[in-house]
């Protein structure tokens, strides 16, 4: 069985006064990758989380996360060059293109980060398939791994059965009379887990990452979002 391994952890929220909220993740084709991943990226934490430590006169090894808001620049670029070495995801919403009524309803909202997460994870998977990285007519087990504080802030509403029908079944619109046939065309198993981002190397990665996109993508609201920020960094943008 083919093994997926998709971490996202989001930065900005959908709100009337922020700009853009974004979801960045790292995508993994085997559990040994992601333990190789996890193992380097471990060891690049190790070395830099002293610096980030406020107890001078004593170590008690409770050492404070790394996190996108608190990381140095310098600390930032040693770990997105080692990032760049994987597969990248980025969905950047802009705010103002929402409509209100979901900005301001929290089921309303909860749906919609639904969507856009069921989005950036279908195309992700439709390239991979594209590239020949995933054999759709072969059994898929897709893990999914989300930070357990973005579903305290937004919560999610049928995020698995949505993937389920978007991927395995197909979509059918209505509303629009429209239609979106299946993209996995064998066995298909999804798991998806909420993670505490201080036990979790992946979702701190993946915090970081979509720190980085929502800053680039700040700068560049009025010019091709893709276009800009493949230039900086090898990611696929979805914007919903």
């Amino acid at each position: 069985m083919q093994e997926i391994y998709v971490n996202l952890d989001d930065s900005g929220k959908l709100t009337l006064k922020e700009k853009v909220s974004v979801y960045g993740g790292i995508i993994f084709l085997s559990k040994k990758e992601k333990d190789k991943f996890i193992t380097q990226y471990r060891s690049i934490i190790k070395d830099i989380r002293c610096k980030y430590c406020k107890k001078k006169s004593f170590c008690d090894n409770k050492c404070p996360e790394i996190k996108n808001i608190n990381i140095k620049p310098s600390h930032k670029r040693r770990i997105m060059n080692y990032l760049k070495k994987y597969y990248i995801v980025g969905l950047v919403i802009r705010n103002d293109q929402v409509y209100n009524y979901i900005k301001i309803n929290k089921g309303a909202k909860g749906r919609f980060l639904d969507y856009s997460i069921r989005r950036v994870i279908k195309e992700t998977i439709k390239k991979l398939i594209e590239i020949h990285n995933i054999n759709p007519y072969q059994p898929i087990k897709l893990i999914i791994n989300i930070d357990e504080q973005s579903t305290k802030n937004n919560g999610y509403y049928n995020l698995q059965d949505g993937l389920y029908e978007e991927l395995k079944y197909g979509i059918i619109n209505y509303n629009y009379s429209s239609s979106f046939g299946p993209i996995i065309f064998s066995d298909l198993k999804i798991v998806i887990s909420y993670k505490d981002s201080q036990k979790s190397y992946v979702i701190q990665a993946a915090d970081l990452l979509a720190g980085t996109i929502r800053k680039m993508s700040l700068c560049f609201l009025d010019k091709n979002l893709y276009t800009e920020l493949s230039k900086i960094i090898d990611i696929n943008v979805i914007l919903p």
